[in-house]
């Protein structure tokens, strides 16, 4: 039996990096070495949803954000999951990442609700 169902994952994004002009406004209106960041659901590597900005600081390497220093990412992160659900997808997964969730959509349903 074969499963047509959509997948969707949530991921991290520095805003800065979505696109010249973005990067050239937050570093216009961040503090230094603040980041600004959200959460994106994407299909097929496509962003479906995006989640509000918060702050956080620039980090070397890979350390992930942590609500302790990056107020409001967990209310980002509960507010986007909230929208994702809304739209008919189901949780299927989670990654390494404490905010790598991967959702399905069931059936043939290919609508997207794009924001």
């Amino acid at each position: 039996m074969e499963d047509d169902g959509q997948l969707l994952r949530i991921g991290l994004e520095d805003v800065a990096g979505t696109s010249w002009w973005a990067s050239v406004l937050t570093t216009l209106t961040s503090q230094s070495g603040t980041a600004q960041l959200r959460f994106v659901g994407t299909v097929d590597g496509t962003g479906v949803y995006r989640g509000a900005i918060f702050p956080a600081p620039r980090t070397l390497g890979s350390l992930p954000p942590d609500e302790q220093w990056a107020p409001g990412m967990t209310q980002s992160l509960r507010d986007l999951q909230r929208r994702v659900e809304a739209g008919g997808w189901v949780q299927v997964g989670s990654g390494p990442g404490p905010w790598a969730f991967t959702y399905r959509r069931p059936g043939g349903d290919r609508s997207g609700q794009p924001d």
